[in-house]
């Protein structure tokens, strides 16, 4: 079984990582790696990077000018034959929005996993991991404090976030594509743990599936990846978020925010839609077009 994950940066690509791994293991899938093959692998577990497994996962970055494959933000090479590279790993990560090349390299897979956050605790969350010493390392930049790292890049995280989640969605019949949430996993890890053991065909016992939950509860994880796991909660936006920004996120991604079934405002309580009301995404990209009109009117 050959599976795709993807999702925007700071979403819960890490933890959907890890999951998946764990499933495959654990109902003894066959998991072979592309990057653990390459002769820079070995070098890369040296390097000062930002969890401790980071080298061995196969990244794949796709432009609609080429695949390339990456170890973190610090190595990157083409790649030449994408159907050679997917026939030497069972898992790939991708935070690549949809281009030219998206059907392509779908189509290569039998699982696709998309994984989706709201975006207001995610341009926290992204904020934070940017203004982090292992992102300046490697990314060096004036602004070091994550709050107003936030305040100047609050509409471009939101508006990265709007049409990469768009899009996948757009998509997501057509290719067979699996919507994860990441407050699926935080606030009924076995409801949505059973949702993606239902699109991978796979079983697990009761007893395995409560092992898989501990193993991948979050304070297990950030024990073991401190620099890369902060919080692990949901709607701390209401109380980090201005009303501005709470606003603004509302214009650029109220449709958006409203389809997937996350709270409008300050106050409610958690709640996403497994299943949206509508399939008409031409509407729903009129309808978030419409939203956005205050952002370019003089």
């Amino acid at each position: 079984m050959k599976i795709l994950q993807g999702g925007a940066p700071k979403c819960g690509n890490f933890w959907l990582y890890q999951i998946l791994q764990q499933i495959l293991q654990r109902s003894g899938q066959p998991i072979s790696s592309f990057i653990q093959r390459q002769p820079i692998y070995e070098l890369a577990k040296t390097w000062d990077l930002n969890y401790p497994s980071q080298a061995s996962i196969d990244v794949l970055d796709i432009t609609d000018l080429q695949y390339s494959y990456r170890i973190s933000s610090i190595f990157r090479m083409p790649v030449e034959d994408i159907e050679d590279y997917v026939s030497q790993t069972d898992h790939v990560w991708t935070h690549s929005p949809i281009c030219k090349r998206s059907g392509e390299l779908l189509n290569l897979f039998d699982k696709k996993v998309y994984i989706v956050r709201d975006p207001r605790d995610r341009a926290i969350s992204a904020s934070k991991y940017y203004t982090s010493e292992y992102m300046l390392k490697y990314y060096p930049q004036e602004e070091r404090d994550a709050q107003r790292y936030l305040e100047k890049h609050f509409e471009e995280l939101m508006l990265e976030w709007v049409w990469h989640v768009y899009d996948h969605l757009r998509l997501s019949r057509q290719h067979n594509i699996h919507i994860a949430f990441y407050e699926g996993f935080l606030l009924d890890f076995q409801q949505e743990l059973g949702r993606l053991l239902a699109y991978l065909g796979l079983e697990m016992d009761e007893a395995q599936r409560e092992e898989l939950q501990e193993a991948m509860s979050f304070a297990t994880l950030k024990s073991n990846n401190p620099k890369h796991l902060k919080k692990g909660q949901s709607g701390y936006w209401m109380d980090q978020l201005t009303d501005e920004q709470a606003e603004k996120a509302d214009t650029i991604a109220g449709p958006l925010i409203r389809y997937l079934n996350y709270p409008q405002f300050k106050g409610q309580a958690m709640s996403y839609a497994t299943e949206p009301l509508h399939q008409d995404f031409d509407e729903l990209k009129q309808e978030i077009i419409a939203s956005q009109q205050p952002l370019y009117q003089s």
